[in-house]
């Protein structure tokens, strides 16, 4: 997928900064110019890889001017051979309060009157002036937007277009990314409710499949997945062992809820930091962390506890 993103420069009139305010209002009066600039694409996936923008520059939309004005910024991204344009607004303290989607000159979604009550959003890339990530997922146009209303956690909305139609997958708060984890070509939904920390405080990140609007959790994928992860970790403590290695190591365990296995492991384990037990080193210290706490509670029988993601917050 190429994409050309739009900043749109904005001339705001003194003194329309809002205030921090939940509400998704009318857009503060603003004159904007007509210049736009593009920036570099980044890389094709395998997914959207016959995409490819070879179009004019898009002009503002008509029905955006005439019903919203003061937009700060539009992004204009080629999904499966449509131009789909992403126009903000913002009446808060943070980067956009409002967005609405445009395809073929035509409002397909407004958050706004979708109900949607946004804190704050987020700007998905910086480097590619871009505020919110487009691809192509389950063969239709996939929109995710990253949100500050959940911090210091995250939150996403998900916005697909479904039987011609757009439609909110997701308005939760979870972190959310695709990845095409059983390498059938497909990219699949993973969402995970909290950061992982150290010591020993992994992510639980679920893999979920899309059915009718809703994302519903697929226990099969997601311990899949998890195990995928645990051998990748395992490679990479193995060529550079470190404290955070070992933790990523030693938290795909405990999310597989192997925690008395992992303990039988560490012979290898200090083999590998080249450090021995007793010896004082990060490795004595992650021992005694998982000999001495059991596994907590959350952990046990996560993948069992998934639940659909929300559609509203």
């Amino acid at each position: 997928m190429r994409i050309i993103s739009l900043l749109l420069a904005l001339m705001v009139i003194a003194g329309c900064s809002g205030t921090g305010s939940n509400e998704s209002a009318e857009p503060p009066e603003a004159s904007v110019s007509s210049e736009a600039a593009q920036s570099t694409a980044p890389q094709a996936s395998p997914a959207d890889a016959t995409a490819d923008f070879t179009g004019e520059v898009p002009e503002i939309s008509p029905e955006i001017s005439d019903k919203y004005s003061g937009f700060l910024h539009m992004d204009a991204v080629q999904l499966n051979g449509q131009i789909y344009e992403v126009y903000y607004w913002n009446k808060g303290e943070f980067t956009y309060t409002q967005f609405a989607i445009v395809k073929d000159g035509k409002i397909v979604f407004d958050s706004k009157q979708a109900g949607i009550k946004i804190e704050g959003g987020n700007i998905w890339s910086e480097e590619d002036d871009l505020w919110a990530e487009a691809l192509v997922q389950n063969n239709h146009a996939t929109f995710l937007f990253s949100l500050m209303d959940n911090r210091p956690e995250s939150s996403y909305i998900v916005v697909e277009e479904i039987d011609g139609v757009m439609q909110v997958t997701v308005n939760d708060n979870v972190s959310v990314n695709y990845e095409d984890t059983d390498q059938d070509g497909d990219e699949d939904l993973l969402a995970s409710s909290f950061s992982g920390q150290s010591p020993l405080g992994p992510a639980l990140v679920g893999v979920y499949e899309l059915q009718g609007t809703q994302y519903v959790p697929d226990k099969t994928l997601t311990k899949q997945y998890a195990e995928d992860q645990l051998r990748l970790s395992e490679q990479e403590y193995k060529n550079n062992p470190t404290d955070l290695t070992l933790d990523s190591l030693l938290g795909a365990y405990l999310i597989l809820e192997q925690r008395n296995f992992a303990l039988t492991r560490f012979e290898e384990f200090y083999e590998w930091a080249g450090q021995r037990a007793g010896d004082g080193g990060f490795v004595d210290e992650y021992y005694g962390r998982l000999k001495k706490n059991e596994t907590p509670e959350y952990f046990s029988g996560w993948m069992d506890k998934l639940e659909p993601l929300r559609i509203e917050r």
